[in-house]
């Protein structure tokens, strides 16, 4: 079994297959709906983890104490370009799917789920990139 995490635009279109209203069980749009938004709540969860374990890493490789070249070889900058683009490729999958599967209309509870996980995946993208910019100048 490969070490390798799975990228985040196939746990995204796993969870979206998930949230395919035809794919659950008949019930009435809110309830499917509240599915949905819950699904889409727990992804919003990990990815709000995954922006507070950048902010921990930037406060220990750019913080006192820290290596003169955090990230010599240039890997960790690597891996958060690639979870920049699945954060990007992600936010396309989901309006995607929120205008092919919803029609572009939804509930309240889902549209705030929705709004959130974007929110979310906007912050993460832009802690991943200062991380990045940081890393670099110190590179150099």
């Amino acid at each position: 079994m490969s070490s390798k995490p799975v990228p985040f635009s196939v746990r995204l279109r796993a969870c979206l297959r998930a949230l395919d209203p035809l794919r659950l069980v008949p019930g009435p749009r809110s309830f499917v709906e509240w599915r949905c938004a819950r699904r889409l709540d727990r992804l919003a969860r990990r990815m709000g983890q995954m922006q507070a374990r950048i902010a921990l890493m930037r406060d220990h490789l750019l913080g006192d104490g820290a290596p003169g070249r955090p990230d010599a070889d240039g890997s960790l900058r690597r891996m958060l370009v690639d979870l920049r683009g699945e954060l990007s490729r992600m936010r396309c999958d989901l309006a995607l799917w929120y205008a092919e599967e919803c029609g572009g209309e939804s509930g309240e509870r889902l549209a705030t789920a929705l709004a959130r996980l974007n929110r979310i995946a906007v912050d993460t993208h832009a802690a991943a990139t200062r991380l990045e910019a940081e890393l670099e100048a110190r590179a150099r």
